[in-house]
């Protein structure tokens, strides 16, 4: 008696299924998995069930793991055992260079398990980053994934490598928060990108949303460098800018978007996604509060250094070139208007 499957279908409905699905032939699936057609044969019609050994090799061949046939004997740890074998055998099938690296981790799991007690809160945070792992690669397949604070800045960096037309970003933590080796390899990569000789050019633009031109100061080097390199940069007041979320969008193919606690001045989150209307939705918020530098309510970075005095300086160490940087700056931060108030390029206009 042939056994039944999960969904209702007999063994041999299945395999029958699974093999015009994938476009084989009898023989060509008899190829596979190691038997003959007449077997093959035989067991879509039902008057077979192919034993465990097979039933493994076709699930192998066909991509997709059959239903185990439950003996009364088995225990459940012998047919636990089982499952898993079927299972990994069908993604052997699929990649099996993914499965080399995964019987490395499961290796690394078993060797951990067995360590000395003072090694013990190593292999707890190892635990923890794998169960970070295993919780963003189930999101992929939605094309989406939503990271929690975890070297974030390298994950941003990751997706902006893949410029090849774009880059829009929106910071609105304080801006010391991209430190450190992390946040000076981005700050590279910003610039590279900038500088890129090779066509097509790439149009890099920042947005800074700030609560006070203080918080600049300490990043004032990595600001000239990007407004000398080509880099649009624009600072924005929070006042002007309320709901303005932490973005990084490139090329119009993929987007991040961090999450805040204000109050911690700290980034939570990061959503990541290559779905188009995530995508398109953050161009059009990135572009609605870009219209500030039109307006008179963003200090341009880019158009300060290009004027007297500071056009004459290459390096901001050069000369009092510092000094005058910082006090531009200060004069056109305060020259913006508070929400509400006119503008005064939009008044002389």
């Amino acid at each position: 008696m042939a056994r039944i499957a999960k969904d209702g279908e007999s063994i041999g409905e299945l395999v029958r299924r699974l093999r015009l699905e994938r476009g084989f032939t009898q023989a060509a699936l008899a190829a596979r998995a190691g038997c003959s057609r007449s077997l093959v044969q035989q067991i879509e019609n039902g008057t077979r069930v192919p034993p465990l050994p097979l039933r493994e090799r076709l699930s192998l061949a066909l991509g997709e793991e059959l239903p185990v046939a439950r003996d009364a004997d088995a225990g459940q740890e012998a047919g636990a055992h089982t499952d898993l074998r079927m299972r990994f055998n069908v993604l052997l099938g699929k990649d099996p260079e993914i499965i080399e690296r995964v019987l490395g981790i499961a290796q690394s799991l078993i060797d951990a398990a067995g360590v000395k007690d003072e090694i013990e809160p190593l292999r707890l945070i190892a635990d923890r980053q794998l169960d970070r792992a295993e919780e963003i690669l189930a999101q992929i397949p939605s094309r989406s994934a939503t990271v929690w604070e975890w070297n974030t800045v390298s994950d941003w960096l990751t997706i902006m490598e893949q410029a090849e037309v774009s880059v829009r970003a929106i910071h609105t933590a304080d801006l010391g928060t991209i430190g450190g080796d992390v946040g000076d390899d981005y700050h590279a990569a910003i610039l590279r990108l900038a500088d890129r000789a090779e066509s097509p050019k790439i149009d890099v633009r920042r947005m800074y949303v700030l609560d006070s031109i203080d918080d600049v100061w300490a990043y004032d080097e990595k600001l000239w460098r990007q407004a000398r390199s080509g880099v649009e940069t624009v600072l924005v007041k929070r006042e002007h800018a309320r709901n303005a979320q932490g973005m990084l969008v490139v090329d119009d193919r993929y987007v991040a978007v961090g999450e805040y606690d204000y109050s911690r001045q700290a980034r939570v989150a990061t959503r990541f996604s290559v779905l188009r209307h995530d995508v398109g939705f953050a161009v059009r918020r990135f572009e609605k509060l870009y219209e500030l530098r039109t307006s008179g309510s963003a200090v341009l970075v880019d158009d300060i250094v290009t004027k007297p005095p500071l056009e004459r300086f290459e390096h901001l160490t050069d000369g009092d070139c510092r000094d005058l940087f910082r006090a531009a700056l200060r004069a056109e931060w305060a020259r913006m208007p508070e929400p509400g108030e006119p503008s005064s390029r939009s008044v002389h206009r």
